[in-house]
């Protein structure tokens, strides 16, 4: 990429966008961080394959690898991020040019992420397209919560909030502003693409469910609250009347 810059031509790069469970995570096909209608792209230098669509037309799909990674850092990641089933976003922009103008940019392709593997020092995995699958939409009978937090069946506002990061300990993040404990309970806190999920939080310290691959400390860390989908979570939260889970299911009993 430096060489490129250097000399002076307009290139194009690769955005990924991926949205996990606990949040949205921004990656950039290159190796420097790149900033993007002012969102941070976090460098990792993956290596996109060709579309190619199956016999039958129906399923298109792409392979994505990166190369000499190992086996213990790419576990550790797996365990902060769930990738599989997730939906991912690849789109080129053209450099520099977009940076000023981000009405710049090309659609490439959109599916979920499948098919992780390892092999000899290279992660690879498949976003496959979603066409020509169809979801109706349901309510399931079980004792989570079926909205989302946040949406408009729930009603719940996501209280977003972004403050500095004062120190790390382990899993533990101490930031600038201090919160009633347990406030950030089962929500997310995301630094520069990386997303965490708060296990618990007492005062001005987070605790996180798996602690940041890269040093944040001095950065900026947005939170944002969440919902493990629980009747006591939505009673402390006093929005019973948008539970959309059922507080109790009978258990099935055979007689002969």
């Amino acid at each position: 990429m430096a060489k490129a810059k250097e000399s002076g031509n307009p290139f194009f790069i690769e955005l990924y966008i991926l949205q996990l469970r606990d949040g949205v995570m921004r990656i950039a096909a290159t190796d420097e961080n790149v900033l993007f209608n002012n969102e941070e792209y976090t460098a990792v230098p993956f290596q996109r394959g060709e579309i190619t669509t199956s016999m039958d037309n129906l399923t298109d799909s792409c392979e994505v690898s990166l190369g000499d990674c190992t086996y213990e850092a790419l576990r550790y990641v797996m365990e902060g991020f769930d990738f599989r089933g997730c939906n991912a976003i690849i789109f080129r922009i053209q450099y520099p040019d977009s940076l000023k103008d981000p009405t710049i940019f090309q659609p490439v392709f959109a599916g979920y992420i499948d098919e992780p593997s390892y092999t000899n020092g290279e992660f690879t995995c498949k976003v496959k397209s979603r066409l020509p699958e169809i979801e109706c939409p349901n309510r399931d009978f079980r004792l989570a919560c079926n909205s989302e937090f946040g949406d408009e069946e729930c009603g719940m506002s996501l209280a977003e909030e972004t403050m500095t990061v004062q120190s790390v300990s382990s899993n533990n993040v101490t930031l600038d502003k201090s919160h009633a404990d347990n406030y950030w309970k089962d929500g997310v806190i995301t630094v520069g693409g990386e997303s965490r999920i708060v296990v618990q939080s007492s005062g001005n310290t987070v605790t996180l469910n798996v602690n940041f691959v890269q040093d944040i400390t001095g950065h900026s860390a947005t939170l944002r609250r969440g919902c493990n989908k629980t009747v006591d979570m939505c009673r402390a939260y006093n929005n019973m009347k948008h539970f959309s889970g059922f507080p109790a299911i009978p258990f099935e009993n055979s007689y002969h």
